[in-house]
């Protein structure tokens, strides 16, 4: 019969090898929603670009109500489409307005999902879901800070959400910087614009994405 130490290395061993399998199939699952996401956003961001288009030769203000659950731009083409959206919406004056129809939602397990595995494997398939959501999320609030739309979010008022989504920014000035000494490092580079003025509430674009050069060409 096994030493009471022995039994307790065993059961260790046990569960460190289930942690690890559990681990390695959250990551294909991720892995697989990533790329249904992936082939999904370019057809997304194709719409939103031809509207915006379109919007552009209106008269009058322009404000384009995006209503969408969220999406994932997570490949560098995606992120790449989404910073020339956001330039063209801005260059046009079209304001875009994002509502996250997901409405009300927690990041934390709730207890209808259901999870197999020790606390090492809850709190794991916890920080997966969160980031999941959060990140849905950032193309929505991307698109509104780039254009000087609102982001509505997190909130169960649709017809407040609509409403806010419609009303047209105070002011909107449109600056312009070179990007002739960025090297296109196929990062995210963040932008901050601050006013020396105090109670005034500045939103501006956050961030732009610089493509690496393709070596296939």
């Amino acid at each position: 019969m096994p030493s009471s130490r022995s039994l307790i290395a065993i059961r260790r061993w046990i569960d460190i090898g289930t942690r690890a399998v559990a681990a390695r199939w959250v990551d294909t699952a991720a892995a697989h929603v990533v790329e249904v996401g992936r082939q999904g956003v370019q057809p997304t961001l194709s719409t939103i670009q031809e509207i915006v288009r379109r919007m552009a030769g209106l008269p009058g203000a322009r404000t384009l109500a995006l209503v969408s659950p969220g999406f994932l731009t997570g490949d560098s083409d995606a992120l790449t489409f989404e910073s020339q959206i956001i330039d063209l919406a801005a260059q046009s004056d079209v304001a875009v307005g994002a509502l996250d129809a997901r409405g009300l939602y927690t990041t934390s397990m709730s207890a209808s999902d259901q999870v197999a595995g020790g606390a090492g494997v809850v709190q794991y398939q916890s920080d997966m879901k969160r980031n999941s959501m959060s990140g849905e999320e950032n193309p929505l609030s991307e698109f509104a800070n780039g254009t000087g739309g609102s982001l509505f979010h997190n909130s169960n008022d649709l017809d407040a959400g609509l409403q806010q989504l419609v009303e047209a920014p105070e002011y909107v000035y449109l600056l312009e910087f070179s990007l002739e000494d960025t090297k296109p490092d196929g990062r995210y580079h963040h932008l901050k614009v601050a006013v020396d003025r105090e109670g005034l509430q500045v939103q501006a674009r956050q961030s732009y994405f610089m493509q690496k050069p393709d070596r296939r060409k």
